[in-house]
């Protein structure tokens, strides 16, 4: 009898406990619940159609499997989205996630109106998940905090036309900036308006070939010291790379470029790459879109080759990233970007306008569905091209960690406009160095 009572007394025990923890459970899953419910607004600046879809896709995605959640997405261009976001921030009614673009992170965050999102990065692989530089580039100069997650990051490398090469007798490529001019000297013919090379100096995208140049040559401008200032790090070693670029750009373009160089835009330089009237320039593989929306018979005659390396690899890197509001519903945005890293769920996001998103989740990157599904002419760039150049490509003047003024030093086209004026008003390379530094200088 002693022995059935100690049974009953252990299964009502269990019993009890079982109730117990299946009470705690569900407590947790109605706690939960109450956490995923309501709006969740996102700013985007993704407008392109394909990837805009993709995108909404994914927001109705997750609001299936959250019942009572609805996920709102506004659209909008990437110029005056800053000033939109900080005023929003500055008013305290922010979106609860917003797109967030190359110097976003260091200017937002030091409104004290971002998410510090460490914690966030661990659950959804950890540092060592995303790709290369991705990750270096989003602190706070303050606190070396995480203020935003990478969601896309794009490789610049030298594009080129095969046929010309072939018509001129060039088998090899390039493997230095001087055999690089010499290549585009080579098939520049002024009177049949063909021209070698080409970059926008009319408008800020003008940085991405200086800033690509500077890093092969080991310039990274800016770091901070042991007391966590930034300064300017120029070196005599690096004043004597820094006017080597200028003075190899501006030869560059004054032999091998069409007149008005000065005032084309990103998109002028890119339809003269697709229509056939400049061989070369240095560019995302987003050009890919001009070449087949303006000449589609000219897709496979278009290639690419990582940029002569001179004292390092790597160059520029497009990014971009994902950043949630201090004041928003900051449980709701946190699961939503945990949702939509998880797996392969962003794979059809990326493909739908996959010349100028790579992933930079590495996990992501390496998949086979991603992969399987490329366009062919990014074959051949993902992964092993596009992992060699992004393990040591940056951002715009974060090399050594996020630069605050960074979204500033593009804007204001600070290393464009030194060549610029070495062309408009005949400074030479020296005084172009000085005046990159001067305005660099004044940021601080």
């Amino acid at each position: 009898m002693k022995r059935v009572i100690i049974v009953a007394l252990v299964l009502m025990a269990l019993g009890s406990a079982m109730l117990f923890a299946a009470g705690t459970q569900e407590a947790a899953k109605q706690e939960t619940t109450a956490q995923l419910t309501g709006k969740l607004t996102i700013w985007s600046m993704l407008t392109q159609k394909e990837r805009a879809v993709e995108f909404e896709n994914l927001a109705r995605a997750y609001e299936k499997d959250h019942p009572g959640v609805t996920v709102e997405i506004t659209l909008m261009p990437w110029s005056g989205a800053m000033d939109k976001i900080m005023a929003s921030i500055m008013a305290g009614n922010p979106p609860d996630i917003m797109v967030t673009g190359n110097g976003y992170p260091q200017t937002l965050s030091a409104t004290g109106g971002l998410m510090e999102l460490s914690s966030l990065v661990d659950q959804v692989g950890g540092k060592d998940a995303f790709l290369g530089t991705s990750l270096s580039i989003l602190g706070s100069a303050e606190d070396g905090g995480i203020y935003s997650v990478p969601l896309y990051v794009t490789p610049y490398v030298a594009y080129y036309r095969k046929s010309w090469l072939a018509n001129a007798g060039i088998t090899k490529l390039p493997t230095t900036w001087e055999e690089y001019y010499e290549m585009c000297k080579a098939v520049t013919d002024p009177a049949n308006n063909r021209y070698g090379f080409g970059l926008p100096l009319g408008d800020l995208h003008g940085w991405k070939t200086v800033w690509s140049v500077l890093q092969t040559q080991g310039v990274d401008l800016v770091r901070q010291n042991a007391k966590g200032e930034w300064i300017i790090d120029v070196s005599d070693e690096d004043y004597k790379a820094i006017v080597w670029t200028y003075d190899y750009l501006y030869k560059l373009v004054r032999d091998c470029s069409p007149s008005g160089m000065v005032s084309y835009t990103q998109a002028n330089v890119r339809e003269l790459v697709a229509t056939g009237a400049i061989m070369s320039r240095i560019d995302t593989p987003e050009i890919y879109y001009n070449v087949k929306a303006m000449a589609p018979e000219a897709m496979d005659d278009v290639a690419f080759f990582e940029m002569p390396k001179a004292k390092q690899g790597g160059g520029g890197t497009g990014w971009v990233g994902l950043s949630i509001a201090e004041k928003g519903n900051k449980a709701l945005a946190s699961d939503y970007i945990k949702y939509i890293y998880t797996g392969e769920r962003m794979v059809d996001f990326f493909v739908s306008y996959p010349y100028a998103m790579f992933p930079a989740k590495a996990e992501l990157f390496n998949s086979k569905s991603y992969q399987e599904k490329l366009p062919a002419e990014l074959k051949g760039m993902v992964p092993d091209m596009a992992l060699s150049i992004l393990k040591d490509a940056t951002g715009l003047t974060m090399a050594n960690g996020p630069f605050p003024a960074a979204g500033e030093v593009e804007s204001k086209s600070l290393l464009g406009n030194p060549l610029a004026n070495m062309l408009i008003k005949g400074i030479n390379a020296n005084q172009a160095a000085d005046q990159l530094i001067t305005e660099l200088k004044a940021l601080l």
